[in-house]
């Protein structure tokens, strides 16, 4: 039996008392103050507990498809059935909330509706207690009603909701307080975005959620559960087979349901010949009605929540010393265990017999027993709390359960997050044993497995844990701390979010500056001017990425040398100054071929491709795509070899050879799919998308476009989500529908603005102006190219890099020769155009050249 399996009860309430043989729940003599105050003093930290909302616990575990509740003794709540048919049955209402205490029966009164409601021919049910990730309860939810599943995160959340209002589903999420943060603002990410979407959209479908706090959110019908009627109560203690005076105790009580039962089926357990209330007091709960009277015991605590650790406290009393050992050391796991997870923590007994003492204590309600194909226990959640308040720390249970699932972990190639479940609970007990280091290594070994698989919001929650206790404890030497920061950085990163990614490389900076890491603090250098890249400050790029490049060069590092001149080259390109960003690219594929790094000069080769490409020089662009290709298979580097293929379909694509880069497309797709990287697979849907589209196969197109579209939102790329919206716009051009195109530019236009991507943004408005211009809103087509050019203006684009007309820019490039040149492009303009497009072209030539004239 482990060490820790009798630890000690601070919450056992010994009263000595004798039964009288009256039928009265009160039968013997009251305590004095003194004794009041020492039982006072001993619940109180439980009951604290009760009250607190229970901390979700990352990596969440989702219990879902249906209730797996005993409605067996079932009584009462017509009142509550009757006002939540109405809502059900109200066009106007789309979310219900159940609120009440623990134990309150919030639960049952949902699975009752899940069982028995008319209507809604598809249901769901999801028990998110254990801080279950949304993209997580999404994708269950459409896989189980029939539609197609996003691989992006970030789609999710629309995916769902376009689920929901095309049918009449139902949709129950139990114990939604397990997601709030203290603040009643949400620990998971999109549940808000979710909730705040289906108000605003609704449909024929219902979400009805419990919890015992009501989140910051608008749109709920609430129904605030008490406990039941008198009647009722009478009703359910006389199911169990209760005697006594069955009204005076249910009164008691408040009718709290839970505690109804535990005294039921204690009473049952213990005198099953006679299962009187007045027998009570033989298990030390004679004075149970001067507690929940007394002023000094209930005071801000409500009387359920005071008998429920008092009744709780004689059913464990009354438990054999397995039976405690079993239930204290189980109470480690989350979720529901079976028969081996609990041999695993109590060794030295057998699999049966475990079992069997699993059943008995499901007879005093301490533990709920599940058969779904395996037979499972699971903890009422205010039982759960009880225990593991008894259990206290557990350690050696806790090193039992990682044990437990290191023998049962599956080994790589993973394919599904279901393949690492084991590894993320490994996770979950060594952050319970405060050991963050051996909680950071186990993630790390399927770090790159959730970050290909697009799990962003999962690595977010895992390494905020991680960081927020190296930051309490300022462990600024430990590695793997600054590596959590950087690691946190590139999730939100792979979000579209930017500005967050920028903190965390900022202080993972900061950190490696403070402890003199020259080598670290160029790379998170390097870091930060790839997000400003992204963002379109491509200026602020460059001085990151100068300073990462002369670190490097202080310190010798070679590697890293040629990272930043690799990364200057990106930068500078994205300026339109592609020949300097060719001389950055050579430089960096110098070094990487000096110190025999293949991966590098594959990567620098792609580089270079893509210089040439922007200048125009196809077929050279290809001899270093295929250069790159090559050494990538060389290496057996698959994600590299899917993106020279990609690179080799956009230089087809470039010479107007649509089906050659189809093929390469395709390829690259495969690759992306095969490995898992759901980004690059986004990316080939979208490039496929693009050259459908230039074959005129419009619908074909929009397809990819809209799996693209997908994948992004799924992952929640919102910078991909933002271009795959913004080709969809194009595909609706090409199809005339302008109308169409332009709800989709604008979506992409909002992605751009509220990722601060500056560049995204001016394109958007520039793809705006164009579909405007089409079905005659010139004004607000001028408006938008307004904008556009005051966006390039400030990020100091040249005009190569803009993303205007080759022939516009031939024009302007005219234009800014003299005023000769400025008054025949104003002719030309009056000839080429429609007059109403003239004014754009005025407004073109007039912000380039005006500066040039004024001097």
């Amino acid at each position: 039996m482990a060490e820790n399996s009798q630890p000690s009860n601070p919450n056992n309430i010994e009263m000595n008392v004798t039964a009288s043989g009256d039928s009265k729940v009160t039968q013997v003599g009251q305590i004095n103050a003194a004794e009041v105050k020492i039982i006072v003093e001993r619940i109180e930290p439980i009951l604290e507990r009760f009250q607190q909302i229970p901390k979700a616990e990352s990596p969440g575990v989702l219990k879902a498809g249906n209730p797996q509740k005993s409605l067996a003794y079932w009584q009462g709540r017509k009142t509550e059935i009757a006002q939540i048919q109405q809502w059900l049955t109200d066009n106007n209402t789309f979310l219900i909330g159940i609120e009440g205490i623990g134990g309150a029966g919030k639960s049952m009164l949902a699975a009752k509706i899940y069982e028995e409601i008319a209507g809604f021919p598809k249901r769901f049910w999801a028990d998110v207690s254990n801080g279950a990730s949304f993209s997580d309860l999404a994708r269950q939810v459409l896989s189980e009603f029939g539609f197609p599943v996003p691989e992006e995160e970030a789609k999710l959340v629309e995916a769902l909701v376009r689920c929901l209002r095309s049918g009449e589903f139902l949709l129950i999420i139990d114990n939604l307080e397990s997601l709030l943060q203290p603040n009643r603002q949400w620990g998971s990410l999109f549940y808000g975005e979710f909730f705040n979407a289906w108000v605003e959209f609704g449909g024929n479908s219902k979400v009805i959620v419990t919890t015992r706090e009501r989140p910051e959110l608008k749109g709920f019908e609430w129904l605030p559960l008490q406990g039941l009627q008198v009647d009722e109560g009478v009703a359910l203690l006389t199911a169990l087979g209760i005697r006594g005076d069955l009204a005076e105790f249910v009164e008691l009580v408040d009718g709290h349901p839970l505690l109804l039962r535990l005294v039921g089926d204690l009473l049952k357990e213990e005198y099953y010949q006679d299962p009187d209330l007045s027998r009570l007091a033989d298990l030390g709960l004679g004075n149970l009605r001067q507690l929940l009277t007394d002023p000094k015991v209930t005071g801000q605590h409500r009387k359920p929540n005071v008998g429920m650790v008092l009744v709780l406290d004689a059913s464990f009393n009354r438990l054999n010393e397995l039976q405690k050992a079993l239930l204290l050391n189980i109470s480690v796991y989350r979720g529901a265990v079976d028969s081996a997870a609990a041999v695993a923590v109590l060794p030295g007994n057998s699999a049966a017999e475990i079992e069997g003492e699993l059943r008995n204590i499901v007879k005093r309600s301490l533990l709920v027993e599940k058969l779904n194909g395996k037979r499972r226990f699971e903890f009422q959640p205010v039982v759960l709390e009880y225990v593991r308040y008894q259990a206290g720390e557990q350690t050696e249970a806790h090193q039992q359960a990682i044990e437990y699932y290191r023998s049962i972990a599956k080994q790589k190639p993973w394919k599904t997050k279901d393949d690492v479940k084991e590894y993320l609970e490994i996770f979950h007990h060594f952050y319970q044993l405060e050991d963050y280091n051996s909680a950071f290594d186990t993630l790390w070994v399927c770090d790159d497995f959730l970050f290909l698989r697009g799990y962003y919001t999962d690595q977010v929650e895992l390494y905020e844990q991680l960081v927020s206790k190296w930051q309490e404890i300022s462990d600024r030497n430990n590695w793997n701390y600054r590596a959590s920061l950087t690691s946190l950085g590139n999730a939100y990163f792979s979000l579209g979010q930017y500005q967050r990614a920028i903190e965390f490389y900022q202080q993972s900076l900061d950190i490696k500056r403070d402890i003199g890491d020259r080598n670290g603090e160029g790379a998170s250098l390097n870091n930060l001017g790839s997000a400003y890249r992204s963002l379109g400050q491509y200026q602020r790029a460059i001085e990151f990425f100068q300073q990462s490049l002369d670190i490097s060069r202080e310190i010798g590092d070679r590697l890293g040398e040629g990272n930043s001149l690799g990364n200057l080259g990106n930068a500078y390109r994205s300026l339109g100054q592609y020949q300097r960003g060719i001389e950055f690219h050579q430089q960096s594929l110098d070094i990487f071929r000096e110190i025999g790094d293949r991966d590098g000069e594959g990567t620098s080769l792609g580089n270079l491709g893509n210089a040439y490409r922007s200048l125009g020089e196809y077929q050279r662009a290809m001899e270093f795509y295929q250069q790159s290709l090559d050494i990538k298979r060389e290496i057996g580097d698959r994600n590299g070899e899917g993106i020279s293929l990609n690179n080799l379909g956009n230089a087809y694509y470039s010479l107007g050879q649509y089906q050659r880069a189809i093929e390469f497309y395709q390829q690259s797709l495969d690759i992306f799919r095969e490995i898992g990287n759901r980004l690059g697979e986004g990316n080939s849907l979208g490039n496929l998308g693009n050259a459908y589209n230039s074959l005129g196969q419009y619908q074909r197109a929009i397809e990819f476009f809209q799996q693209s579209l997908d994948i992004s939102r799924e992952i929640g790329d919102r910078l991909g989500e933002g271009n795959s919206l913004g080709n969809l716009g194009n595909a609706y051009d090409s199809l005339r529908q302008y109308q169409r195109a332009i709800e989709f530019h604008q979506q992409s236009l909002d992605i751009s603005r509220e990722i601060g991507d500056r560049n995204g943004e001016g394109n958007s408005l520039i793809a705006l102006s164009n579909a405007y211009n089409q079905c005659g809103r010139i004004q607000e087509g001028f408006a938008a190219v307004y904008q556009a050019q005051q966006i390039f203006e400030e990020l100091e684009l040249p005009l190569e890099a803009m993303p205007y007309p080759q022939s516009l820019k031939s024009l302007i490039s005219f234009a800014q020769r003299g005023r000769l040149q400025l008054i025949l492009c104003f002719i030309f303009g009056f000839i080429a155009f429609p007059f109403a497009f003239v004014w754009l072209i005025l407004l073109f030539l007039w912000r380039l050249i005006s500066a040039k004239f004024r001097r």
